[in-house]
């Protein structure tokens, strides 16, 4: 048989390396669409010879688009941002881009789109990032029939924005904070476990559902988290409860660094609870049984350890 073909948007991130070798092992020809093929080529190797192509995408531009997606049997866009610069806002990524590819996978009569949207979106959070990944949404499932909409908690695994980010910081910093108090509550999933939905999906014979849920084995509070890292990467270190309205403050400031550490946004999104609501299908709906966070953290965040992985 032919193999399929799947064009991933956001293939460089952190998500679409792990998910072009699980495709690639599954015998899929990746077209792995990103602003800057040329800075990228350490995706090759995650296939055989010829399996994986580098193609430049410019995603409003709706001819380009076309020609990278014509010959697809698969759409997979795993592009976003968690906070806004001049250049990119989230209406602009999470609402209007998924607009254009839905509306030409539609066209192109591709077999399916697969769409990463975010865990705890509702119609109450007042987070820009959340009304614009909401929105994206809608704009998706009145487009194509064919989509699923795959909403994560917090994605970690090696190479991950999170768990990496905090051990980064409790290197250098004699306390991590806790805003809110620390006791939102998230349900992390495993990169792998997220890719191995996503193949699933793939492999169904029809699109049954167009929503899914992903969380992982349990959840956690955000201070549970971060006593989970420290002992990990054994270091000891003050946890600070931070109330909303200080953190809101303190955001303002930090917002305005090119790589910000919190936004104004990013503590609007802290007060919402980040877990499966059980309203739609899940992992479990998927025979996947997810890992726990206590046993895939030691297999990445050594390195933060002060003797390494002999530490």
């Amino acid at each position: 048989m032919k193999p399929k073909v799947a064009t991933i948007f956001g293939a460089s991130g952190f998500i679409g390396r792990h998910l072009i070798r699980r495709l690639t092992e599954k015998d899929f020809r990746i077209v792995a669409a990103t602003r800057s093929p040329y800075l990228h080529g350490y995706l090759k190797p995650l296939g055989n010879p010829g399996q994986i192509d580098l193609e430049k995408v410019n995603i409003f531009d709706e001819e380009n688009l076309k020609t990278l997606i014509k010959n697809s049997d698969i759409v997979i866009n795993l592009i976003g941002i968690l906070y806004e610069t001049k250049k990119q806002k989230f209406e602009n990524i999470h609402a209007d881009f998924p607009d254009l590819l839905s509306r030409i996978c539609s066209e192109l009569n591709i077999e399916r789109l697969i769409h990463i949207s975010a865990l705890g979106i509702n119609e109450n959070v007042s987070s820009k990032y959340m009304q614009s990944k909401l929105m994206g949404e809608k704009k998706i499932l009145h487009n194509f029939n064919n989509s699923i909409i795959l909403r994560p908690s917090i994605v970690y695994g090696d190479g991950d924005n999170f768990f990496n980010q905090f051990a980064s910081l409790a290197e250098f910093l004699p306390a991590l904070p806790l805003i809110g108090g620390g006791q939102t509550k998230f349900q992390p999933i495993y990169v792998s476990d997220l890719c191995k939905a996503i193949v699933a999906i793939l492999n169904k014979e029809e699109v049954d559902e167009n929503i899914y849920e992903l969380g992982g084995s349990q959840a956690y509070t955000f201070k549970e988290m971060m006593e989970i890292l420290l002992k990990q990467i054994k270091k000891k270190r003050f946890l600070i409860p931070i109330p909303f309205s200080i953190a809101r403050f303190q955001a303002k400031i930090l917002q305005l660094f090119p790589k910000p550490l919190l936004t104004t946004d990013q503590v609007e999104m802290l007060k919402y609870d980040n877990v499966v609501s059980n309203n739609y299908p899940t992992l479990k709906d998927l025979k996947i049984n997810p890992k726990t966070i206590e046993s895939v953290l030691p297999s990445y965040i050594w390195r933060f350890r002060k003797g390494g992985q002999f530490g």
